[in-house]
């Protein structure tokens, strides 16, 4: 519950887009099981991140190809995904189900599991 609560918070001091398009679809607690980082979660990001967020991207400062990486942006990535701000518009965003695999992902703590 406490990783819930902070999650929460996260999201609410970030603001955001707030545009009709971006769903209020943050899990209200960790989805049981646990989504995968090995098995779901790190496709998700491979697919959607590493392109800008990898070697030769536009963010490759803040690389996102390990879990290690990942999981040091984890309130970054929960706040930037939540609110539609990642992927930037003209990317190919995560569809609903990539979507609710990583937010719930992050509402877990971002397990390295």
């Amino acid at each position: 519950m406490k990783t819930v609560s902070i999650a929460l918070v996260l999201v609410a001091a970030c603001g955001g887009s707030g545009g009709l398009s971006c769903p209020n679809d943050l899990p209200q607690g960790c989805p049981s099981p646990a989504p995968s980082y090995r098995t779901q979660v790190a496709a998700v990001i491979a697919n959607r991140c590493v392109s800008c967020h990898g070697p030769g991207g536009q963010e490759a400062a803040l690389p996102f190809t390990s879990y290690q990486q990942v999981f040091n942006s984890r309130s970054v990535i929960l706040n930037q995904v939540y609110h539609c701000v990642m992927p930037p518009a003209g990317n190919p965003a995560p569809d609903s189900q990539q979507r609710a695999l990583l937010l719930g992902w992050l509402v877990c703590g971002a397990p390295d599991n």
